[in-house]
């Protein structure tokens, strides 16, 4: 009879685990939807050149003259 009540308590724990983890969820939609702020600081004189430093969350790029732009991916599998 333990053996039963015991399953049948497990079985009602893990109902009710499916029935609350699936709504509390967060879409995917909703921050595909959202584009990632670009942030770029002031431009900088080299030389012969003008460059500034831009950034998102997962991007890091060079911006050089007019039109020349040179990205590197950030973060990773470790942060």
């Amino acid at each position: 009879m333990k053996k039963y009540l015991f399953g049948l308590g497990a079985m009602l724990i893990g109902a009710g685990l499916m029935f609350v983890f699936p709504h509390t969820e967060v879409s995917a939609e909703s921050e595909a939807s959202k584009p990632e702020s670009f942030v770029c600081s002031d431009y900088a004189e080299g030389e012969n050149f003008l460059i500034a430093h831009c950034e998102t969350k997962t991007i890091h790029c060079a911006v050089i003259g007019i039109g020349n732009i040179s990205c590197v991916k950030s973060g990773g599998l470790f942060k």
